[in-house]
């Protein structure tokens, strides 16, 4: 969980972060965050706070309640928002975490420029969010964007979405390192230490360093993320895709893959080519993208 304060001109003025883990209590983690924002507006004053956005995971922004969050089971059906409202007296705002994150970069990173974007965040799950004509794209309930829900392997493991072989499951950090530990158990030589954890880190590490299993799973997580990469151009011709999350601090290594996929599979209109960077705003994107939210509700009634 982190909070930040962030002046008119969308600058981080501070920021703290806490541990969220996945048996959280809603009630004590929203008490935290009271807490957390109490302590950050001291040097703005809290008169000073005209409004709260909140980026959180799985959010029917109609009513501002979590629905059924894979990494946050006890948070099912609670309403962060009301909680904030209810302590603050302070308009409330509230957005998925991945779409937030596609707006912020969209404003102030590397989507800047562009009217159509796809983001993907690619970290322990994967997340994403969709800008049409300079506007965030939410759809009714807020849920548009899920690009890491879509299917990559017919015959795949069943995902905790219940959809079966999404490319969450075969690109995200936790599947990068699976594929490590499970050929490592299988008897697959590797550099890295039978002794130490295996980290998504770790494994860009090797790569980099010539780990030929290393190498290889990054080539897999590469493909698949190539395919659904492609599935989603064909649907939105975006001009540009931002890639973002803590996988993408291996991008240099995916992007050769991803490119592969464009080059011999995109339609012709695409000329086997799409614009594809590296988020700018690291963690800030989604803090950035829930004021940019605040302020354009705000300012549209």
């Amino acid at each position: 969980m982190r909070v930040a304060i962030l002046d008119n001109n969308l600058n981080v003025l501070s920021r703290e972060s806490v541990p969220t883990g996945i048996d959280s209590s809603p009630d004590d983690s929203c008490r935290l965050m009271i807490q957390m924002i109490d302590a950050n507006s001291k040097q703005v004053g809290r008169e000073s706070l005209f409004g709260v956005g909140i980026s959180a995971p799985s959010v029917d922004k109609r009513i501002g309640s979590l629905i059924n969050p894979p990494n946050l089971p006890n948070w099912d059906g609670y309403s962060i928002s009301k909680f904030v409202k209810c302590q603050l007296g302070l308009p409330v705002v509230i957005g998925n975490d991945a779409s937030l994150a596609a707006l912020g970069e969209h404003r102030l990173g590397a989507g800047d420029g562009v009217e159509n974007m796809l983001y993907y965040t690619l970290s322990t799950g994967i997340g994403g969010g969709i800008i049409i004509g300079g506007r965030l794209y939410e759809g009714k309930k807020g849920f548009a964007g899920e690009l890491g829900h879509i299917t990559v392997e017919p015959e795949g493991r069943i995902c905790n979405c219940g959809n079966r072989g999404c490319l969450e499951l075969y690109a995200s950090g936790p599947s990068i390192v699976r594929g490590v530990t499970e050929a490592r158990k299988n008897g697959r030589a590797t550099s890295l230490s039978c002794d130490m954890p295996v980290s998504t880190a770790a494994v860009f590490r090797a790569s980099s360093a010539g780990d030929r299993l290393c190498s290889e799973v990054i080539a897999k997580a590469g493909k698949y993320l190539g395919l659904g990469i492609l599935g989603a151009m064909h649907a939105f011709e975006p001009e540009r895709i931002v890639i973002g999350g803590g996988v993408s601090a291996g991008f240099d290594q995916l992007l050769p893959f991803i490119e592969q996929q464009i080059s011999e599979n995109a339609m012709a209109h695409f000329e086997g080519s799409m614009d594809i960077r590296m988020a700018t705003l690291g963690e800030d994107s989604s803090l950035i993208g829930a004021a940019c939210y605040l302020s354009d509700n705000l300012h549209n009634g």
